[in-house]
């Protein structure tokens, strides 16, 4: 998703500011929304469905599901009712606002989110309880 959003606001910045636009920016610019789109149904688009069931036990898993999943809806309306704002106010630099938040989420994901392959729930509870022992208590 980082790489689809740099490539959006290149195509931009090409077209608005640096004049080098042209039809590459077309085709680059429809790259990019499906590259976009393939990495957010292969990773953003898919973590409220799948890590709930890894990170929470079977009695919590349900509550847990519904608010993740309104968390995520939650968070493209805002995504959907901010874009034309902020578009209008950083034109051609949109897509690098975007790309920044991507690349802190990723980076927050490699640091904070534990590999749940072949581990129980248990085992994962116990490593997010060692990792949050790490912070302040008005982090976690």
């Amino acid at each position: 998703m980082t790489v689809a959003y740099c490539c959006l606001a290149v195509t931009q910045s090409c077209t608005s500011v640096w004049g080098c636009g042209g039809e590459w920016t077309e085709y680059l610019a429809i790259a990019s929304v499906f590259l976009f789109i393939i990495g957010f149904a292969g990773g953003a688009g898919s973590i409220p469905w799948l890590m709930v069931s890894e990170l929470f036990v079977v009695e919590a898993r349900g509550k847990a599901s519904s608010i993740c999943v309104g968390v995520n809806w939650i968070c493209s309306l805002v995504i959907l009712l901010t874009y034309d704002t902020i578009r209008s106010n950083i034109h051609p630099h949109t897509f690098f606002l975007y790309m920044t938040i991507c690349m802190l989420a990723l980076i927050f994901v490699f640091l904070f989110m534990p590999e749940t392959r072949l581990k129980s729930v248990e085992h994962i509870r116990i490593e997010l309880r060692k990792q949050a022992e790490k912070f302040p208590s008005f982090v976690f």
